[in-house]
């Protein structure tokens, strides 16, 4: 049986895709997703870009329902930004 559960969360497959930058933008884990993935990962995201709405990071947030669940990874040094 290939189905996981992380807490309320039911994956159909056990291969979970790390974030990594650079990499895991919207079309590599469409692709992921093709091939068994049962979870993925946005880039890195800066709290500070969504607080200031950057473009770049709108477009790192771009996301299909295809992909999900879909998990997002933010970095930042201020407690207050990420939260």
């Amino acid at each position: 049986m290939n189905v996981m559960r992380i807490g309320p969360l039911q994956l159909e497959h056990r291969l979970i895709l790390a974030p990594m930058a650079g990499m895991t933008d919207l079309p590599y884990r469409l692709l992921m997703k093709k091939f068994g993935a049962g979870l993925v990962f946005s880039e890195m995201v800066s709290a500070k870009g969504l607080i200031y709405a950057g473009k770049r990071t709108r477009e790192m947030l771009a996301s299909r329902s295809e992909e999900h669940p879909l998990g997002i990874q933010l970095f930042g040094s201020e407690p207050d930004s990420l939260a």
